[in-house]
């Protein structure tokens, strides 16, 4: 297991660089992974120079924020011990079949999600046409469905992932929607709403009566396979810490799956065989001493949390394989400008 969380951006990464001094220090940042990571198999999918792909953002927690302590009200993960906050966003998604792969990148000033195969070769195909793209997840459909920025408010919408640009839009208000997840049946869509005076809650939409249900408090819903009234989610502590929590709304039962004392965890991803979550929590870096995001997965009873990747540069968005293999995820590492880039890298617990 291991530590907190901090993005580095260009500017702080020169900082580190300088600060730590050896020159050995600035190629561990230009690697392709950390001295821990030398088991994962580790393969670029995208390349930088081909086109940027976007995801979330990490901050220093300030001191308002920190006084303040408006934690709960937030879509974004907190961990006060470390003194970080960050967004980290469903920007990543696998085909149904696990041969390709959606993801934003950012174009003329508009962030759209783009389609291409799952394999370290390929071309790049636009799918949404819209000002601003936010989350997404891909449908056994065959659909995106993902939070579309129709201003002032985010509202869910989907589009086919095949052809065309004809755009079905799901819910609307005056309120923000996004974190969009289907139900292992494809009949719910779970999303999260955010409201401004109470905060974010999960809320599902049967999408053959249209029947609209609010579910419960929290954010970043992912479905339990087999159980259209279960998820995971990520609930943020008034300690100012981010947990994840699973969730029975219809039986009222909900439980503290994952919370540490130093750590926040966001990002729930369930593994194809149900044994497994991805998650993404704040860790301090051997090679850096800052804080900054990796992947983690713990099994679903709570038990067996294990830090996967460890360079000092940030990580996140993880996304399976179908078949449980491999691991999916969106890292700034070993780029000369810290631009993110899609890795894959084996999954062996």
């Amino acid at each position: 297991m291991k530590k907190s969380i901090k993005f580095i951006s260009m500017a702080a990464t020169a900082m580190v660089l300088v600060s730590c001094g050896p020159k050995v220090t600035k190629q561990l940042y230009l690697n392709t992974f950390s001295p821990e990571e030398s088991g994962l198999n580790l393969v670029k999918i995208t390349d930088e120079a081909a086109g940027s792909v976007i995801a979330g953002s990490t901050n220093k927690m300030t001191e308002v924020e920190n006084k303040n302590k408006t934690f709960t009200n937030s879509l974004r993960g907190w961990c006060r011990a470390a003194a970080l906050t960050w967004y980290a966003p469903t920007n990543l998604a696998i085909s149904p079949d696990g041969t390709k792969l959606a993801y934003l990148t950012r174009n003329n000033g508009q962030d759209n999600v783009v389609i291409r195969s799952a394999g370290s070769m390929g071309v790049s195909t636009q799918r949404t046409f819209r000002n601003v793209v936010g989350g997404f997840c891909w449908g056994k459909d065959n659909k995106i469905y993902f939070a579309d920025a129709n201003r002032p408010n985010y509202y869910i919408s989907s589009v086919s992932a095949d052809q065309g640009t004809v755009m079905s839009q799901h819910t609307n208000g005056n309120v923000d929607d996004s974190y969009p997840a289907l139900s292992d049946d494809g009949n719910i869509l779970f999303f999260t709403r955010y409201n401004s005076t109470y905060g974010p809650s999960i809320w599902s939409l049967n999408l053959k009566d249209g029947t609209l249900s609010s579910c419960a408090r929290g954010y970043n819903a992912c479905p339990v396979p087999g159980n259209n009234n279960a998820f995971y989610c990520v609930r943020n502590a008034s300690v100012g810490k981010s947990e994840i929590w699973l969730v029975d709304f219809v039986k009222g039962q909900e439980s503290l799956l994952l919370s540490d004392v130093n750590r926040s965890f966001t990002s729930p991803t369930l593994s194809p065989d149900g044994k497994w979550l991805l998650v993404v929590g704040n860790s301090a870096s051997n090679i850096s001493h800052q804080q900054n995001l990796d992947i983690f997965a713990v099994r679903t009873d709570g038990s067996q949390l294990t830090q996967l990747t460890y360079h000092p540069m940030t990580d996140m968005c993880p996304v399976w394989s179908r078949d449980g293999k491999y691991i999916y995820f969106i890292s700034s590492r070993a780029n000369e400008n810290s631009s993110y880039n899609i890795w894959r890298m084996s999954f062996n617990l």
